[in-house]
């Protein structure tokens, strides 16, 4: 699989401390940690289908969204910027992935 990347080159990797817009709240930046990457996470329904993929983002506030990669470019969205790499800590773990829309 293709490396996805973030809007600004960086190669995005599991664990990943970023921030990221709200849907609702397009006001301010929120904390979050890469929990899902697609062709590392195990395979989730939800997040790989239909020749479409999302990165997992598990929020500070223990909110779950996916983030859609774009098929063409392998990029993700404006609204989710990288912070920082992975310092080992913990985080939602892909197994605890809502099984309801989120």
């Amino acid at each position: 699989m293709e490396v996805i990347r973030y809007t600004t080159g960086e190669a995005v990797e599991f664990g990943d401390h970023v921030s990221y817009r709200s849907m609702l709240f397009w006001r301010g930046w929120k904390p979050g940690r890469l929990s899902y990457l697609p062709g590392v996470s195990p395979v989730h329904p939800e997040m790989e289908h239909g020749g479409l993929t999302w990165v997992g983002v598990s929020g500070a506030d223990g909110t779950f969204r996916g983030v859609l990669v774009d098929p063409s470019s392998r990029q993700l969205k404006k609204s989710l910027r990288f912070v920082r790499r992975s310092d080992g800590g913990s985080f939602l773990t892909p197994d605890k992935i809502p099984d309801d829309e989120w």
